[in-house]
């Protein structure tokens, strides 16, 4: 019973993992004036970056992205652009946000 129940999950695991996708997001960050070393300091001075993760829907990759589109760093950043693509289609969608710099 125990490897029965232990089976079952094993195969459910495998079968969740099989229709995850691969989510790929382009972030592109336009740094305020005289704040450009800080801001891509977290990303090694690199613009724009790519980050990439395992989601089940085209739309969970879509609010991944546009989570990730929100400027956290007020008075850093004037504005940042995320692009996405599932499974290495383009979704053809773009998020943005824009913020004052002080």
């Amino acid at each position: 019973m125990k490897t029965a129940l232990m089976m079952t999950l094993a195969s459910l695991m495998i079968a969740q993992t099989a229709i995850a996708g691969e989510c790929t997001i382009t972030v592109d960050r336009t740094p305020c004036a005289g704040k450009e070393v800080e801001a891509r300091k977290p990303y090694n001075g690199k613009n724009p970056t790519e980050e990439a993760k395992k989601l089940d829907t085209a739309e969970a990759c879509e609010k991944w992205a546009e989570k990730s589109s929100k400027i956290v760093r007020k008075g850093t950043l004037a504005e940042k652009k995320v692009t996405l693509k599932f499974d290495g289609k383009d979704l053809g969608k773009t998020f943005s946000d824009k913020a004052e710099c002080k």
